[in-house]
Parts: structure tokens; C-alpha cells; sequence
């Protein structure tokens, strides 16, 4: 399914209107970030948020087969994160959908040297080099351009003690379904991340709806919950508006 009809289901804007180019941009952070702080900054959110420094780890790419570490991309690249598994429902297909128009914009601006998309599974069971290279090509995924990495851990352990502890993203696989969240407030401040969660079914599948955006300098410039709400119609054209002004 192409992303733009994917993403226009959904009543979101089509890229048309994202002309211009990246000098037109201004540089509105402070010393160690591109952007500026967000407007609403509430709560105390478990997972890292503007100005904080994202933890590092590495992780094999099944397509690329090698591993990627988060280090390699400092002084290098920005890189945009979000987590997804395979056989989520449709939600997961509009974070990879975001991630998508992203790398297309890139190629059209000329930064896909300057920015990579990764998009985590947290499920490695079933999510394994053949599923994950199906589901890419699915979306529209352009592996030829070397800025996609689909991340996959070794075991659902380890994917959980990522996700959980160090990054501190809600996330749980379960047997008997899916029961997927993205609750939080704007920019990830979210004052009860993990409280959202505590009476779900533990049988279910939890996930926390969220993409990262990280300076070269490690630095998160943003971070977007409920990027799948329908209601958030101009988000992937604020996100891609955010991730030019922090390449260039």
C-alpha cells in the first residue's frame, strides 16, 4: 500500500504543500538543540524528552546484516525512532507510513545523507529478517537509499529490558491479542506514562504510540506520542518541517 493513500485514509495532508527549501528554515534551539522547547512541556515523563541525551545501544539489522549502534549516527546523522511489530494493526503501518514520507522528503530535499529512519520490533519471535524485509516493502520502504534500518533484538527479553528500562517506552507482547495504546501528552510529556497502563490485560499487547527525533549530537529534539491519532492531521508535515530544520 502506497503511504500517501495509506496516510490520506486517515484524512492527513499530502506532501504538495511541503515546498520550500531547508535554508528558509531558522535555528531556534539553544547550544545543544536545533529546536526550540516545545510549548507544552508537562509532567515528568519516564522516557527521554527535549534536551535529554538518548541512551545508545545496538542492535543487528536483519536486511543490512550487520548491527547498527546507535553511536555510529553522532556527529554523522539525525535519526527519527519509533518501535513497531509486524503483525500490530494498523497503527504500526502509520508509524512506518511517517517514517516513510520522512525518507521520501529527504530524497527530494537532499538530506537523505542527514537523516536515518529506525523502526525497533519488539517482537523478534515472530518479526523475524524475511517478515521484517515483507513488511518494508509493503510501506514502500526504500532500502536503497541506506538510511532505513528495521532493528530487530535478539529476544523478546531483550526487547523488553530496552524498551521498558532503558528507554523507559511502555511495551508488552502477549499471546491473546492486541490491545495497543498511545497515550501522552504533547512532545512525549506525559506525566503518567506507565500508570496509563497498569490495569490492561497483561495477556494483551501494549505499546506506547511515540517516534524519536535525535540531533547528530545524540540530543532529542522532539519526542511525538499519539503520532496515530487521525485527530493530529498536520503532525507528519510538523514532524517533517522539524526534521529539515535539525539537518540543516
Amino acid at each position: 500500500m502506497k503511504r500517501r493513500a495509506y496516510l490520506g485514509t486517515l484524512g492527513v495532508a499530502g506532501m504538495g504543500g511541503l515546498a520550500g527549501c531547508l535554508g528558509d528554515l531558522p535555528v531556534v534551539g539553544n547550544s545543544e538543540t536545533a529546536l526550540g522547547e516545545p510549548e507544552q512541556s508537562r509532567g515528568n515523563p519516564s522516557h527521554p524528552a527535549y534536551g535529554d541525551e538518548f541512551p545508545t545501544f545496538t542492535l543487528p539489522d536483519p536486511h543490512a546484516g550487520r548491527e547498527v549502534s546507535l553511536e555510529e549516527f553522532e556527529d554523522e546523522r539525525a535519526y527519527l525512532l519509533t518501535f513497531i511489530y509486524t503483525s500490530c494493526p494498523d497503527q504500526c503501518g502509520v508509524l512506518t507510513n511517517l517514517l516513510g514520507l520522512v525518507q521520501e522528503d529527504a530524497a527530494e530535499e537532499g538530506y537523505e545523507d542527514d537523516v536515518a529512519m529506525l523502526a525497533m520490533t519488539f517482537d523478534p519471535e515472530t518479526d523475524d529478517a524475511d517478515a521484517l524485509r515483507e513488511y518494508g516493502e509493503q510501506y514502500g520502504v526504500d532500502y536503497e537509499a541506506e538510511n532505513w534500518h528495521f532493528l530487530r533484538p535478539e529476544t523478546e527479553d531483550e526487547a523488553m529490558e530496552l524498551l521498558n528500562e532503558e528507554i523507559g517506552v511502555p511495551a508488552q507482547v502477549g499471546g491473546n491479542g492486541h490491545d495497543d495504546h498511545g497515550e501522552g501528552d504533547h512532545d512525549g510529556h506525559g506525566g503518567d506514562d506507565h500508570d496509563d497502563h497498569d490495569d490492561h490485560d497483561h495477556d494483551a499487547s501494549i505499546h506506547y504510540y511515540i517516534v524519536f527525533l535525535v540531533n547528530e549530537q545524540g540530543i532529542v529534539e522532539r519526542s511525538y506520542p499519539n503520532v496515530t491519532d487521525d485527530r493530529e492531521e498536520n503532525r507528519p508535515q510538523a514532524i517533517i518541517d522539524d526534521v529539515r530544520t535539525v539537518v540543516e
